[in-house]
């Protein structure tokens, strides 16, 4: 798994990314169907306040590069939406509902392959 984070002069977190093998464990528990491709985008943060800067673009590249992969984002979330689908992701039809603190929200795929 690949975790990185970034800050700035100060030492001060401005995001972090990370990535690795899928499926997840919850995956499985969860009954979804088998990850399309093995690696997963787990998580991507930036501080709004470093959002329009190209962090969230170099931290994605750093953590997957040119690679095929998915990721889980919450429905609804169309900034997200639109930043995924420019770096060549595309959302999957199939809706499931969240779990833990997102209980009683959905989430869907979205995923990027050469052919996407």
């Amino acid at each position: 798994m690949c975790t990185l984070l970034a800050v700035d002069d100060e030492g001060a977190a401005l995001g972090l990314v990370s990535a690795g093998p899928a499926p997840a464990a919850w995956e499985g528990r969860a009954g979804v169907p088998a990850p399309p491709v093995p690696l997963q985008l787990f998580q991507l943060y930036v501080l709004r306040a470093a959002h329009g800067t190209g962090l969230g673009a170099a931290l994605l590249d750093a953590a997957i590069g040119p690679a095929d992969a998915y990721l889980w984002i919450m429905d609804g979330n169309a900034r997200a939406e639109r930043f995924y689908a420019k770096h060549g992701f595309r959302s999957l039809a199939a809706s499931f509902p969240a779990g833990g603190p997102w209980t009683g929200q959905h989430m869907h795929r979205m995923l990027r392959t050469g052919s996407a």
